[in-house]
Parts: structure tokens; C-alpha cells; sequence
């Protein structure tokens, strides 16, 4: 009888070092999972910042000026218009709209310090009135400008 109550209290105390034992490694795997889960979404987030920072800086640099609008009421109502980069970036000239209706979605690069005619655009516009121009680069960069027609 006194053998068996030393295997008993001998298990008790095997059982209360497991048990803390296993609250250890418990508390050791999720602090890691914890900790790999922060430095991956700190990472995450730190390259997000960085790339909305680099395309707001680079919308900065983009400058660019229409210099000239060409209408045509001779061919059949047709447009030109000519663009100037001034930036420090080549520009992607996405979009341009008459009276805010887009009247050409090509897309012409112009590069640093170049001059581009977009050749002859049709548009639906009446001699005398004032046009309202608006041209719109890739990155998002607009101008809007009023011509006579």
C-alpha cells in the first residue's frame, strides 16, 4: 500500500510538469505565429506605402502643356491637337475629350521634353461656339482648356 501511493503522487507530479510543459510550447508557437504574422503584414503594408508614394511622385514630375487645337471644318469637322511635355517623366496621353465626350483613346507617349501632334481626331462640334478641350494623361493628370471653334 505504501508503494502504491508513492507511484501516485510520483504521476501527480509527472503530470503538473507535463501540463506546464505543454502550456510552454503552446505559449511559444503562437507568440512565433504572432510574430511571423506581424513582420508579414508590416511588410506588406510598408511595400503598399511605397508604391503609392512612388506613383504620387511621379504624378508630380508629370507636367505637360497643349499648345495648339486644330479644327477643321473644311474635311468634315476633325481636330488637332498638339502637346508639349514639360515634365521630368515621358507621359502617356490616354484620353482626350470635346465638351466632355472622349474623342480618342489611343494612347501616344511623348517623351522628356518632346512635342507630339495627335493627328486629325473627328469630332462633332459647331463653327463659333467655344470648345471645351480636356486631355487626360495614364497616371491621371488632366488639363482642360476652352478653344474657339
Amino acid at each position: 500500500m505504501h508503494l502504491t501511493r508513492r507511484l501516485r503522487r510520483t504521476r501527480r507530479g509527472m503530470s503538473n510538469i507535463v501540463s506546464a510543459l505543454l502550456m510552454i510550447v503552446a505559449a511559444g508557437i503562437i507568440g512565433t505565429f504572432l510574430v511571423v504574422w506581424a513582420n508579414s503584414s508590416f511588410a506588406f503594408q510598408s511595400a503598399q506605402i511605397t508604391n503609392q508614394t512612388a506613383s504620387r511622385i511621379n504624378l508630380v514630375k508629370e507636367s505637360f502643356v497643349v499648345e495648339d487645337v486644330w479644327f477643321y471644318s473644311s474635311s468634315g469637322n476633325k481636330m488637332s491637337v498638339t502637346i508639349r511635355n514639360t515634365g521630368d517623366l515621358a507621359i502617356t496621353i490616354s484620353k482626350i475629350y470635346v465638351n466632355n465626350t472622349s474623342v480618342w483613346s489611343t494612347g501616344q507617349v511623348i517623351s522628356r521634353g518632346s512635342v507630339v501632334t495627335i493627328p486629325p481626331i473627328a469630332v462633332s462640334s459647331t463653327v463659333g461656339h467655344v470648345q471645351n478641350v480636356w486631355v487626360q494623361t495614364q497616371r491621371g493628370t488632366n488639363i482642360h482648356q476652352d478653344w474657339n471653334y
